[in-house]
């Protein structure tokens, strides 16, 4: 180490000693000839000095390199453990309501005459015709929807519907009151909960205004639960086990006012898709 320093220091020794002070020493008083030495011993000093602040600069950035680097493993670590936290919570979430399943049955007699309803109750299909069906003043002329036939005015309640490939479907929640002879908007304050897919690539939740989902990926089967007592109704994506949306203000305003599960297969002004609706 000191062999390479001195080797340096000959090597530069003109920047280290300027020539004009070797040149005027003998010319010097001892006032001067002592202060140009004094700036020479600094001058060597401090050359010979910086390498070990190279060192020590080095290592303090190595060592601050490392310290950066192990944080931001620790801070993706962090939020990886955060992830699977999230993941946990709703897998939890989705095996806890799931104690809550009721048997949903299509009721036929709510159904637009552009719906046929399987004779099982289980599925439902547009046909893309007006068919003849008897006239029922529970049935939704203006709009291809239908209700379950089980309402419910109390209680939690879990059920799920399997929307396979379908380019347009509605589910949610209704009042037993909402108006079925007109034409009717999704929102709640029409009486409708409901989250839906359109042409196949827009989600959307019918909310007052309208939200837009961000899903990923196509769920095939929706899960709805349904919790009275505190306004809830969430829309789980069953097989991601991830909640798509909560409406958190559900109401049938009064106790004789029953909510009921909620189907549609899209605008009847779209072309029809045939591909069922089916209760899981």
């Amino acid at each position: 180490m000191f062999y390479s320093q001195e080797s340096s220091f000959f090597s530069h020794s003109e920047s280290v000693i300027p020539k004009r002070i070797i040149n005027n020493l003998p010319n010097m008083t001892f006032s001067g000839v002592f202060s140009s030495v004094c700036a020479i011993i600094t001058r060597v000093l401090l050359f010979l000095s910086r390498p070990i602040c190279f060192i020590i600069a080095k290592f303090f950035t190595g060592t601050w390199k490392k310290k950066k680097a192990t944080l931001q493993k620790e801070n993706d670590r962090e939020e990886e453990l955060r992830a699977m936290i999230g993941t946990l919570k709703e897998e939890n979430e989705l095996l806890r309501v799931k104690i809550y399943k009721v048997d949903v049955t299509l009721d036929a007699d709510t159904a637009h005459p552009r719906l046929q309803v399987s004779e099982d109750g289980e599925s439902v299909k547009d046909t893309g015709v007006i068919r003849k069906v008897p006239s029922k003043e529970k049935r939704f002329d203006s709009h291809t929807f239908l209700l379950a036939k089980e309402g419910y005015t109390s209680g939690m309640h879990y059920w799920e519907v399997d929307v396979g490939k379908k380019h347009n479907w509605n589910l949610g929640v209704a009042q037993e009151n909402v108006a079925r002879k007109e034409t009717v908007a999704l929102s709640p304050k029409n009486g409708f909960w409901v989250i839906g897919l359109a042409d196949g690539q827009e989600y959307w939740a019918h909310s007052d205004p309208w939200i837009r989902l961000i899903v990923s990926g196509r769920p095939q089967k929706i899960g709805i639960f349904l919790d009275i007592s505190s306004k809830k109704l969430s829309f789980i994506s069953v097989h991601q086990k991830k909640v798509l949306y909560t409406f958190t203000s559900v109401s049938h305003h009064g106790q004789n006012v029953r909510l009921f599960p909620f189907f549609s297969t899209g605008s009847s002004a779209t072309s029809s898709d045939t591909e069922p609706l089916r209760i899981a």
